[in-house]
């Protein structure tokens, strides 16, 4: 049986289809979801959603939720970003820039989300040079 996938970003609905499996990055790791996967609400991490084990077909998401029910998964996710559309170029200035935030954080609060961005762009940037556009 297939499982309904639902990605959801501030922008609206970014992906809605029917699989046989899909893989989601949370912040323990990579989980594998099937149809009648155990109910499960965890934090989404920036990696790879793909579907069927086809990475290459797959969708890079940053930080969010995934609500995991028996015959659908909803992924809500801050951005995503189909594999083929993201830019190495533009991955390394956000990737620069997060760097230089970090250096430069003094407060706590500032060092936490410096961290935070930091991660996403690395991730990003990891993504987009083994799938996306070359520099």
């Amino acid at each position: 049986m297939k499982i309904k996938v639902e990605l959801v970003t501030p922008r609206g609905v970014h992906l809605s289809k029917e699989v046989d499996s899909v893989n989601i990055p949370t912040q323990e790791g990579e989980i594998g979801v099937l149809f009648g996967h155990v109910p499960l609400l965890c934090p989404l991490w920036p990696g790879l959603v793909y579907f069927d084990a086809k990475s290459d077909e797959g969708v890079v998401v940053s930080y969010g939720f995934v609500l995991i029910e028996r015959d659908r998964v909803l992924i809500l996710s801050e951005e995503a970003k189909t594999v083929g559309e993201i830019d190495a170029g533009a991955e390394k200035e956000f990737f620069d820039d997060a760097m230089k935030r970090l250096a430069s954080a003094s407060a706590l609060e500032e060092i936490l989300e410096a961290q935070r961005k930091l991660e996403r762009s690395r991730v990003f940037l990891e993504l987009s040079q083994k799938f996306g556009k070359g520099e």
